[in-house]
């Protein structure tokens, strides 16, 4: 064994300083019950010695232990006193005793640890592990994101590839054109790409991890969709917002655009507050509001929430308004 460690050196230290207080609160009882003793059979010469003796010596001792026991001047002071008292002076010795092995006990577990580093060849406890890293979620658990809304004509399944205008590229996007993201037409309305959690922050799917988890543009648009349902029955789940004339979905903060993706959500679950078709409106990836679209009221109201949030506002996707009908999505035109 190498040489002892220096907090291993102060513990043992301790240790051996309390042993001395546990001695003295012995030599203190002894004191006092010759007090107690003189005094009850009478015996002056051992009353007085025994009281004289806890008077003097018990403050000195006091006054030694009182460090090492940590003790406050609150409890000290008047153990001072007690010593002058002839039967209240048992409460010195008592309390030196209890003190010092309760410490005892304590300081035994931190001389234990120490001397188990020290047979391990470490001076204090490891370090603890720094947290890892976050990961990116694999591409089996990407999410839909609505990149586009609009009346393009396009065929469902079709390959979109996006126009960015200059300064509004994502910056997980490459500038190189043919490098971008897969994105999809859903719907003949929607522009639809893929991304995954990547802990602090979405990173959009790439075509060669596309590829690596052996699927093509359709299998990932499916896995997404069946994602997005996974989110909207989990915790916290989907929840309705009823606020007159229109409603609002909350789900995650980052996919309520997404919801009009899911025809269930429109041709069932919502059926009956839209008998005469849904009017909706996305105006960022985080809001979706809709009504009957036979309620001037709402519709006015949706529009009104599309001017307040702006198309400058953080995560904005499209200003219009969407009509679902017959179970068909389409740029809302009245």
């Amino acid at each position: 064994m190498g040489a002892m460690t220096a907090d291993l050196e102060d513990l043992l230290l301790h240790d051996e300083q309390l042993k001395g207080v546990t001695g003295r609160a012995g030599l203190l009882f002894g004191l006092t019950i010759s007090t107690v003793v003189g005094f009850l059979g009478h015996i002056t010469a051992l009353a007085a010695v025994g009281w004289l003796g806890t008077w003097f010596i018990g403050t000195h001792i006091i006054s030694r232990a009182a460090p090492v026991l940590r003790t406050s001047p609150l409890v000290k002071y008047p153990l001072f006193f007690s010593c002058a008292m002839p039967f209240m002076s048992l409460v010195a010795p008592v309390y030196l005793w209890t003190a010092s092995r309760s410490a005892r006990a304590e300081l035994e577990v931190d001389i234990r640890q120490a001397q188990l580093r020290e047979r391990r060849g470490e001076a204090l406890p490891p370090p603890a592990p720094a947290p890892a890293a976050p990961t990116r979620a694999p591409v089996q658990e990407a999410l839909p994101i609505v990149r586009a809304a609009a009346n393009g004509g396009w065929a469902e399944g079709e390959e979109i590839q996006l126009q960015i205008a200059p300064g509004q590229l994502p910056p997980d996007m490459p500038n190189d054109p043919g490098m971008m993201p897969p994105t999809r037409a859903a719907a003949g309305v929607f522009v639809v790409g893929y991304h995954v959690d990547a802990g602090s922050h979405w990173t959009s799917v790439g075509r060669d991890e596309m590829r690596k988890a052996g699927m093509n543009l359709n299998a990932l648009h499916r896995q997404a969709l069946g994602n997005l349902m996974k989110l909207v029955k989990g915790k916290p789940g989907l929840r309705l917002v009823d606020h007159p004339p229109y409603y609002g979905l909350l789900l995650d903060g980052d996919h309520e655009a997404c919801l009009v993706l899911l025809d269930g959500l429109w041709d069932h679950l919502f059926a009956d507050k839209i008998p005469n078709g849904a009017v909706v409106a996305i105006p960022s990836r985080d809001v979706l509001a809709f009504c009957d679209a036979n309620s001037a009221e709402g519709i006015a109201a949706l529009r009104a929430a599309n001017r307040r949030i702006g198309p400058d506002a953080k995560g904005a996707l499209f200003q219009g308004l969407l009509l679902r009908r017959e179970g068909r999505w389409s740029v809302f035109e009245s």
